[in-house]
């Protein structure tokens, strides 16, 4: 009876059958997160594990074969993932240890921070460069990004290489006065 069962779930659920997850997930969850826990031995972090077996499952249940039973088949990828999970961590602590050991780790810090830094700059530039008016940040963008000289942009919009000269000089002011808590305008 119980072999039956287990069949009737496997095809309703690779048939794409929400309440044949529905019921696998009410009946698992919790069994599975206990059971993930006792590897990573992190509640939260075996909640998330088991969450990602489901989400696999819902996923790519119509392309899943069960060899075994589904509970055989969800303890065994919460083993896996909950191993790999291990694995993943004592690779870190390896690096971290290693950072720390030839002091390299302050260095590293710093330049995910810089990188973060120069991440949020390039976003407030762009977002500055969106408030100039129209045409004052299409010759501002040739100009700046597309290396053309004011005579080419002239050119190019059929207008004369002084507005060009006018326009970019506007841009710029522009862009000092909104990006004036902004110390990096080297790149002006």
């Amino acid at each position: 009876m119980i072999t039956q069962a287990n069949e009737i779930l496997i095809t309703k659920l690779t048939q794409g059958d929400t309440v044949a997850f529905e019921v696998l997930f009410k009946l698992y969850y919790t069994r599975l997160t206990l059971f993930a826990n006792r590897f990573v031995n992190d509640l939260s972090v075996a909640e998330e594990i088991v969450a990602d077996v489901f989400t696999d499952l819902w996923e790519r249940g119509h392309e899943t074969t069960f060899s075994t039973s589904v509970r055989s088949y969800l303890f065994k990828m919460v083993q896996n993932r909950s191993l790999n999970y291990l694995k993943h961590q004592k690779i870190e602590n390896l690096y971290v240890s290693y950072l720390e050991k030839n002091n390299l780790f302050d260095e590293v810090r710093s330049t995910v921070e810089s990188g973060y830094e120069e991440k949020e700059l390039v976003q407030q530039i762009k977002a500055a460069i969106d408030t100039l008016p129209e045409k004052c940040r299409e010759i501002f963008v040739l100009s700046r990004f597309s290396d053309l000289k004011y005579r080419e942009i002239a050119a190019q919009l059929n207008i004369s290489p002084k507005t060009v000269e006018r326009q970019v000089s506007i841009a710029l002011e522009k862009l000092r006065r909104t990006l004036k808590h902004v110390t990096y305008l080297f790149f002006f």
